[in-house]
This record gives C-alpha cells, structure tokens and sequence, in this order.
C-alpha cells in the first residue's frame, strides 16, 4: 500500500511539473482575445518558447487554433487546424511535385501573421533512416516552399533546416 501511495504521488508531482505552462491570462489579454474571436471555446492558455510567447489554444467554429502572442499582450499569429483539400491548389500542387501525392499527410495549418501575409505548413510523417521523422514544410499562398525542417522521434527532437 505504501508503494502505491508513493507512485501516486510521485505521478501527482510530475502532472502538476507538466502544468506549469499553464496560466490565467491578464484581464487586458483576455478581452482582446475575446473581442478578436468571440466564438473561441475551450479556450487553453499557456506559456510556448520559454516562455518567450503566450499562446491561447481554442476552437472556434469546429476549428482547432491557436493565437500567440507577446509578452506585452501583442498578437503574432493564429494558426487554424484545416483539410489538405482547403490548401491553395498552387500550395498542393508545389507539395505533390516536391515529395510525391503519396506522402502521408499529418496535419494541415493555414497561418495569419499580423503583418498581413499567410502561409501553410504540411506535416508528413516519414520514416529516414530507420526513425519516424515529421517534416514540416511551410508554403506562401502561391506555393512557393518558404521552410523545411525536420523532428526526428527517437527520444532525441533533432531540430534543422534540411
């Protein structure tokens, strides 16, 4: 009984370690958050980059997002979750030329940035070198490949430009 007393609170502590990005946004925060995406529900606060940005994780509409922003309130960015079928046909078209039409696709993600201009990540899961390996591949809107990196999964997240 004592043993599992002491995994459970010894997994009790590790939950509450893995919450500590977790926050209440200021009320300032808060209203302009809500005055920008009125429909926004289960809406998640938290702390990304060290703590560098604060991001709000939300629905909106069915839609899964996410608006980041400074530490002084300013907004950065929303990324919105869509369908491989809602990217821009010069977006596809650049995808299927440049990794094959049989590349699975993960996720999707159109990207507003609050100087004006959207781009979209792909997300592909591939196997390099014996590792599953997510590639992240982010596109402007005329399907030009602005970005690649890689997170190679083998319990050491390799992050570079290929």
């Amino acid at each position: 009984m004592r043993k599992l007393f002491i995994i459970a609170a010894m997994a009790l502590g590790l939950f509450a370690v893995g919450c500590d990005d977790d926050f209440t946004p200021p009320a300032q925060l808060s209203t302009s958050f809500y005055d920008t995406y009125p429909n926004a529900v289960d809406v998640e606060w938290e702390w990304k980059r060290g703590r560098k940005y604060r991001v709000a994780e939300f629905k909106q509409n069915g839609v899964e997002c996410e608006a980041w922003y400074t530490k002084s309130d300013e907004w950065i960015l929303t990324e919105y979750k869509i369908r491989y079928s809602e990217l821009p046909e010069a977006v596809r078209t650049s995808f299927e030329q440049g990794y094959g039409a049989q590349t699975p696709v993960d996720s999707v993600y159109r990207i507003e940035r609050s100087k004006g201009d959207v781009y979209y990540t792909i997300e592909c899961e591939v196997i390099v070198n014996g590792f599953y390996t997510d590639i992240y591949l982010t596109y402007s809107a005329d399907g030009t490949l602005e970005r690649e990196w890689v997170e190679v999964e083998n319990d050491d997240y390799l992050y570079y430009w290929l």
